[in-house]
């Protein structure tokens, strides 16, 4: 009996093991795409997209996941508008929107080669305020 013992644990350790899906797995890897990075625009100006941080990881077989985490030119230091989900759209763009008190905040990323190119749009709560848009020609960090 107590040499079936340690047979019988790494024959449930192996079933265990064998046992996790794929899909977990499959989770944890960084899937690195063209605008996966971080990314900053040196001409700024205050209230200005300044950098731009984006991460991906892969979900299942074929797809992707990102994140986005943007910052502004602001006095003293840049001013960060957090981490949120973010989705290839159907013109294969990365887009994510930003919640805020005044407004959301739009960001749309157009690679080209080794820059992207970040459109920036404010469409304000208040509906009598008009939305404001800016772009930003970035460079990798």
């Amino acid at each position: 009996m107590h040499l079936m013992l340690p047979a019988l644990s790494t024959l449930f350790l192996a079933l265990a093991v064998l046992l996790v899906p794929t899909d977990a797995i499959a989770e944890e890897r960084t899937c690195i795409t063209p605008e996966t990075g971080h990314w900053i625009n040196t001409r700024a100006r205050t209230q200005q997209i300044r950098r731009i941080e984006i991460e991906s990881r892969c979900v299942g077989k074929d797809g992707v996941a990102f994140r986005m985490r943007a910052f502004v030119k602001c006095a003293p230091r840049d001013c960060k508008w957090g981490w949120v989900q973010a989705h290839r759209n159907a013109t294969g763009r990365i887009v994510a929107t930003f919640p805020g008190l005044f407004g959301a905040r739009e960001i749309e990323i157009i690679t080209m080669d080794d820059r992207i190119e970040a459109l920036v749009t404010l469409h304000p709560h208040d509906r009598n305020a008009r939305p404001e848009f800016h772009a930003a020609i970035m460079t990798r960090q």
